[in-house]
């Protein structure tokens, strides 16, 4: 049981430090081979595209639970949404709000996402047909608790 502890320990600090050298100091191939630098509150995507660090898994549970707020804004936010070669950021939103709504998740999480979304160019008549189309695969009740927030979230358009 100790060495599995050190062991889950030990990659812990090896994934923090690899995160924390990635996010200072990119050799991006797509720049034409320049190291860009960015800030501590900065990342940079596959695309290198510099965006703002996740830091609400610190900010919320960094002393109670620091190996969920590291999984959290490190591993979640960090290293798997910043891959947006593989796919870009406005699908993982659809995916990720699609898994929430499925689930019957409508608290803060999905409203959060429903942001995010939309900030990754989800529009207005798209979550709408988004959601219309999940009443039918996700369950209507499902749907019907999330357009309340999805309107909140588009009020301005």
């Amino acid at each position: 049981m100790k060495v599995k502890r050190i062991l889950a320990i030990t990659c812990l600090i090896m994934s923090t430090a690899m995160t924390s050298i990635a996010a200072n100091e990119v050799n991006s191939n797509m720049a034409g081979g320049i190291t860009m630098k960015v800030s501590d509150s900065d990342m940079v995507t596959t695309s290198g595209k510099v965006v703002p660090k996740q830091t609400a898994g610190r900010k919320i549970l960094g002393e109670f639970a620091p190996t969920f707020a590291h999984l959290n804004d490190d591993v979640l936010f960090g290293e798997v949404w910043s891959r947006d070669l593989e796919l870009p950021a406005k699908q993982r939103s659809i995916i990720t709000i699609t898994a929430l709504v499925s689930q019957g998740l409508t608290g803060d999480a999905l409203k959060a996402h429903l942001q995010m979304g939309k900030q990754n160019g989800i529009t207005k008549d798209e979550i709408a047909e988004i959601l219309t189309h999940m009443a039918f695969y996700a369950g209507w009740p499902k749907v019907w608790a999330t357009f309340p927030i999805a309107q909140e979230v588009w009020s301005d358009q």
